[in-house]
C-alpha cells in the first residue's frame, strides 16, 4: 500500500498550490476514484479526497465542508487546507483568526516543522484583535478537531476495517488482492482503458501502517511531511507587497 500513498503525494502536492479552475485541475477523475477505493475504512482519507476533488472543480462550499467532516477524524492536512482557504480567502470569506486556528491544530502533534512556522508565521501577521478573537474560539474548535476528540474516531473505523480480511491466515500473507478503478483493462473492441485496476497484495493493503491506529498516524505524519518538503507548505500570502522607489542616480541629482 506504501508505494500507491507515494505515488499521491504529487498530486496532493499539486492541490496544495493551485488555485480552482475549469482548464487546469490537480487530479483527474480515473485517480481520485481510485484515491477513494484506496482510502476504504478511514473516514477521514475518504472525506479528503471529496474536499480536494470539489475544491480542485470549484465547489467551494462542498469542499470546505468534507475538510471539516476529514478535520473532525484528525486529518491534519484537511486541517491544513482549511488554513489556506481561510487566510487567503479561497471558497470563504477571509478569516485570518479561523486560519489560525486550523493552523494551530494541524500543528497540534509539534512533530511537523513546516506546519509549526506556518502557524508562527500567521500569529505575527494577526491584529491584537484578531489575536483575542482566536484564542476566544478555539477551545471550541479543539473540542470537535483537537487529537483527543478527533482520532478515536478514526481508530474505531480503522479498528472494523481490520476485521474485514478476508482469505486464509496463511494465504492472506502471498495472495494478490486488486482493487478496481471501476473500469475494465480492455474495452469493448480491443481498446484498452486509460487507468487499469490497481494492483494490491493483502499484506500491503491490510498493513499495520493501515489497520493499526498507532502505525497509521506515525506513516501519516510521515507522508504529510514529505509533502509538505515538496511544495513548501502550500501558499500563505503574507504582508503586502509595497512599491519602493529606485533611487536617483549621480546624473540625476541637483536638477
Amino acid at each position: 500500500m506504501g508505494k500507491h500513498r507515494k505515488t499521491y503525494l504529487v498530486p496532493l502536492a499539486l492541490a496544495l498550490c493551485l488555485p480552482a479552475q475549469a482548464d487546469e485541475r490537480a487530479i483527474n477523475l480515473d485517480l481520485y476514484q481510485t484515491s477513494l477505493l484506496q482510502a476504504s475504512g478511514h473516514p477521514n482519507e475518504l472525506a479528503r479526497w471529496h474536499g480536494i476533488w470539489n475544491f480542485d472543480n470549484g465547489r467551494m462550499d462542498e469542499a470546505r465542508a468534507y475538510f471539516e467532516r476529514a478535520a473532525s477524524y484528525g486529518d491534519k492536512l484537511s486541517q491544513h487546507f482549511l488554513t489556506l482557504m481561510y487566510w487567503n480567502g479561497e471558497g470563504v470569506e477571509r478569516d485570518p483568526a479561523v486560519a489560525y486556528v486550523w493552523a494551530d491544530l494541524a500543528a497540534e502533534r509539534a512533530n511537523n516543522h513546516d506546519m509549526l512556522e506556518m502557524r508562527e508565521r500567521i500569529w505575527g501577521e494577526l491584529t491584537e484583535q484578531q489575536r483575542r478573537r482566536a484564542l476566544e474560539i478555539g477551545p471550541g474548535y479543539y473540542a470537535k478537531y483537537g487529537d483527543a476528540a478527533a482520532q478515536p474516531r478514526n481508530d474505531a473505523a480503522i479498528r472494523r476495517f481490520m476485521r474485514t480480511q478476508t482469505g486464509t491466515r496463511v494465504g492472506l500473507l502471498t495472495s494478490k488482492l486488486d482493487v478496481s478503478a471501476g473500469r475494465p483493462d480492455l474495452w469493448a473492441g480491443g481498446g484498452t482503458s486509460s487507468f487499469g485496476p490497481v494492483k494490491s497484495t493483502g499484506t500491503e493493503f491490510y498493513a499495520d501502517s493501515r489497520t493499526r491506529p498507532g502505525a497509521y498516524w506515525k506513516a501519516e505524519d510521515v507522508s504529510l511531511k514529505a509533502l509538505l518538503k515538496q511544495v513548501g507548505a502550500g501558499r500563505v500570502d503574507v504582508g503586502e507587497v509595497k512599491k519602493v522607489e529606485a533611487p536617483a542616480t549621480t546624473g540625476d541629482q541637483g536638477k
